[in-house]
């Protein structure tokens, strides 16, 4: 295959993309350890250490206490008592996060950042000329330490979602593949909560033992639609949607999408180059 050749699915008629989702370990807490050797092994958050502070991120040695970012610096500091809290140095992180960016550009000009510590990279066709996706993170991965001194996790698919999804499977400083063969099971395995959109408070009002994974969800959800089980609605996950569904406003169509696009190895949401 040559750069600029669309790979096809075994029907020919579906362009299958290889997308990396790049995902910084502790980004924040991991630059202050970098940069402060007394740091290094120990619980740290970054974010105020007052009654009213949050914590912005939380080393890896911190999260083994239950220190989570967006938690109240106060229940942090109870959870773990020999937590370090470090003021964040954002413009540090911006200057990381553009050598970083610099490093995805010299794999492919399709790269759409979600924040400063993580993207989405479309390596489909690559200056490197590479054909394995997995070879192409590893390579970004190594090159990210090299330059930073910082590991990175990645995911490799062929959407977005599962590419996402994905890189969470094997960190820290690590890399997990979701190939289009696997898809369709590992969706439709997949707990509700994992679901953008979905937040603790739905997922708990959907925890009836028969709606625990997203395939069991999708069937209730298809149920009362005119989708039917074995007939993927081409229009799912694009302008048009189920979304007047009742169901479908309060578990969100997301699942039944990722469904669909998982078993039709289909990427409808390209990525976007600089996130636009």
């Amino acid at each position: 295959m040559q750069p600029g050749d669309k790979p096809t699915t075994d029907n020919g008629d579906r362009d299958i993309r290889k997308i990396i989702h790049v995902d910084m370990d502790a980004f924040f807490a991991s630059v202050e350890q970098r940069d402060d050797p007394q740091l290094r092994g120990k619980p740290v958050a970054v974010g105020g250490a007052k009654k009213r502070g949050v914590v912005a991120a939380a080393s890896y040695e911190a999260r083994q206490f239950g220190v989570r970012s967006a938690m109240p610096s106060a229940t942090a500091a109870r959870k773990c008592p020999e937590l370090i809290f470090v003021k964040p140095r954002f413009e540090v992180y911006k200057a990381v996060s553009a050598q970083i960016h610099e490093i995805f550009g010299e794999y492919t000009a399709l790269v759409e950042p979600l924040s400063l510590d993580e993207s989405y990279l479309d390596v489909t066709d690559n200056f490197k000329g590479m054909a394995i996706a997995s070879e192409i993170a590893e390579a970004i991965r190594a090159r990210i330490f090299e330059v930073t001194g910082l590991t990175a996790s990645a995911g490799i698919s062929y959407n977005k979602f599962l590419a996402k999804m994905a890189s969470g499977h094997k960190k820290p400083n690590g890399q997990f593949v979701i190939t289009p063969a696997k898809g369709p099971a590992f969706v439709e395995t997949l707990p509700i909560e994992k679901f953008h959109g979905i937040g603790p408070a739905t997922a708990a009002r959907m925890k009836a033992p028969s709606l625990t994974t997203s395939m069991n969800t999708g069937r209730h959800l298809l149920k009362d639609t005119s989708v039917g089980a074995d007939q993927p609605d081409r229009n799912l996950g694009g302008a048009k949607s189920h979304a007047t569904h009742p169901k479908i406003d309060i578990y969100g169509h997301q699942i039944v999408a990722a469904l669909f696009n998982a078993r039709q190895s289909v990427n409808t949401r390209p990525c976007l180059q600089g996130g636009r």
